[in-house]
């Protein structure tokens, strides 16, 4: 019984003394901490609910720009119809806006013009400097009056090149109008195997070449080179054109009995066939007329050539001649 009452007694004081604690807590209040601590929690919150009506704001803002975009893209659609239905002239809201381009100064543009077409500059430059050298080329290059193939297997004569353009240029006018004269000489030598060694010399390619052509008229032969190109189509009869000269032949104007050899410094014996003569006009790779105007200047040429050697006479070295040469002139 005793104890009990001491349990009691104890219990008793047990609990005043905690309410004693508690109120003195009350009296002594909230420590610093935990002041701190409401107090982040409660600006925390603030800021969040900051946060949240200002999102709110700029949300409600962008709806509005955006209705309103979108009702002028509408309006605008509207008054564009009617302009292209012609219901209106002129719209009120629907301006054509010009960008205005800065001013820049005189240097400024020039580098500007520069720095942005320098590779077109640089190709027309490119092209220009082509052309500019294509016409120099054009007008210094001195082009030929006339053209004279040389259709002979005589080495010799075909070492003669600058004598004979010598020789025929004496007789030539200047056709061009270049302020000089230009005869050029083709040399082709044609020999019996010409066909067969065409593939190493290519002298058959560049004769058959010029036969498809009208540039070369005049054309110095023998008798190989004649049958070759078969003169009996393809040259003039010289009988036809020169009646009363012994020298003329239907094949060609033969120089054996003329001083020709002395005229072009030709050292030895003339071949005995040795005629000059003109390609027919004919169809060509080229045109008609422009044969027929190459063989105009050819037939001249050879006229002053022709009235030259009339009543002349071979070089002594080579006036004798054997028996089978006679009776085969």
């Amino acid at each position: 019984m005793q104890k009990e009452e001491k349990h009691k007694v104890e219990n008793t004081q047990s609990e005043e003394a905690s309410a004693k604690n508690e109120k003195h807590k009350k009296k002594k209040g909230k420590s610093l901490l935990e002041t701190m601590r409401e107090i982040d929690e409660k600006e925390a919150q603030q800021e969040v609910e900051r946060e949240e009506r200002l999102q709110e704001q700029i949300a409600k803002k962008e709806q509005k720009e955006r209705e309103a975009y979108e009702k002028k893209i509408q309006q605008d659609r509207i008054e564009l119809i009617r302009l292209k239905q012609g219901v209106i002239e002129e719209s009120e809201t629907i301006h054509e806006e010009k960008e205005e381009k800065p001013k820049l100064s005189f240097w400024k543009r020039i580098s500007n013009f520069f720095y942005h077409s320098k590779w077109w500059l640089w190709i027309t430059v490119f092209i220009v400097a082509i052309f500019g050298f294509l016409a120099y080329d054009y007008i210094t290059k001195v082009r030929q009056d006339m053209i004279v193939m040389v259709l002979t297997d005589d080495s010799d004569l075909q070492l003669m090149s600058e004598e004979l353009e010598t020789y025929f240029e004496q007789f030539t006018d200047d056709e061009n109008g270049d302020g000089k004269i230009q005869v050029d000489i083709y040399m082709i030598p044609v020999t019996d195997d010409i066909a067969t060694m065409d593939y190493y010399t290519g002298n058959a390619t560049k004769l058959s070449t010029q036969m498809m052509l009208g540039d070369a008229v005049m054309v110095l032969t023998d008798a190989k080179a004649n049958e070759y190109i078969i003169a009996d189509e393809t040259l003039e009869n010289m009988e036809d054109l020169y009646p009363n000269d012994s020298n003329a032949r239907e094949q060609g104007y033969y120089l054996r009995h003329t001083d020709f050899a002395t005229q072009i410094g030709y050292e030895g014996k003339v071949d005995r066939d040795l005629s000059l003569g003109l390609r027919t006009v004919t169809e060509t790779y080229d045109s008609v007329e422009d044969m027929q105007e190459n063989y105009d200047i050819a037939k001249k040429v050879l006229d002053r050539i022709v009235e030259s050697l009339q009543g002349t006479e071979e070089p002594e070295d080579v006036t004798e001649t054997t028996e089978s040469e006679t009776e085969a002139e």
